[in-house]
């Protein structure tokens, strides 16, 4: 399998390449413009999205590219380890259907991800330092942008190539998830979830508001995560009395072997449908 998947494929990079060079704006603008913008009208017919669902979401998502929400403060932590260079150009989404108007160069590319955008958009990206990464990051959190980690070929989940600051208005492949669905369209559930302390919560509902996934509801007077957290952190950021921390549930990836290689045992079994939430944990 890593002879077709793994970092140091020939034939991933040959097909991220082509990805990016001729795939990704056309793509994400086509979906963009159906389920959100001009041809929304067509997008909102169901036998449309069964199309969509089954023809499009479902074999990109699964098998070709997909992404996890990760808190800022671990996004930060994860830069530190990032190996080889890295560049940032315009974000892909806002590029193709030019209907947003948040900060256009956030587009961070990374190991394969580098070299294929490099290659393909030379005039578009250029190399930056981590310390440049961090401030880019910092300052699309603070316009209360999320962060998700985009995957390639994810069937073993360690080919990360981008860091993408996503919005809601505009960022297609959450757009995709929203509208088709997370059995369609999967995002990974990252690896954390908001927990909300009780006796600090007093139910003002900002954590509410800025949730892009629709995962928190007041009850009762308090605010509690209800259900598809994907572990963003956004909530966790907005709340002002901090009563609300990330809890991780998962340890991170097995590290690779001397070889750079996934370890054969690590498989391919994130994608699920969100369980209930589990109010113990709160």
């Amino acid at each position: 399998m890593n002879h077709f998947v793994g970092e140091d494929s020939l034939f991933r990079k040959a097909a991220l390449y082509i990805f990016a060079k001729y795939i990704e704006i056309p793509f994400l603008k086509t979906c963009y413009h159906v389920l959100r913008g001009k041809w929304s009208w067509l997008g909102r017919k169901e036998m449309v999205k069964k199309l969509a669902r089954v023809l499009l979401a479902k074999p990109f998502g699964y098998l070709g590219d997909t992404a996890r929400p990760i808190p800022y403060d671990e996004l930060i932590r994860t830069i530190d380890e990032v190996d080889g260079p890295i560049a940032v150009g315009p974000c892909r989404c806002r590029m193709g259907h030019r209907a947003c108007d948040h900060p256009l160069e956030t587009d961070i590319v990374m190991r394969s991800g580098f070299h294929a955008w490099t290659k393909a958009f030379p005039n578009d990206y250029r190399q930056i330092t981590k310390e440049e990464v961090k401030a880019i990051v910092t300052q699309c959190h603070e316009l209360g942008m999320f962060h998700m980690v985009f995957i390639h070929c994810p069937v073993n989940l360690y080919n990360e190539y981008a860091i993408c600051n996503c919005c809601t208005c505009g960022c297609v492949p959450y757009i995709i998830n929203r509208d088709l669905g997370q059995l369609h369209y999967p995002l990974i559930d990252g690896y954390f979830m908001a927990v909300t302390d009780r006796d600090r919560c007093v139910g003002c509902g900002e954590c509410v508001e800025v949730c892009p996934f629709e995962a928190r509801k007041l009850g009762e007077g308090k605010a509690k995560t209800a259900a598809n957290c994907f572990g963003c952190g956004l909530c966790r950021y907005a709340c002002p009395e901090g009563a609300i921390r990330m809890k991780q549930l998962r340890d991170p990836l097995p590290p690779r072997d001397e070889q750079g290689r996934p370890p054969h045992t690590h498989k391919f079994k994130l994608y699920r449908q969100h369980e209930p939430y589990v109010e113990e944990l709160e």
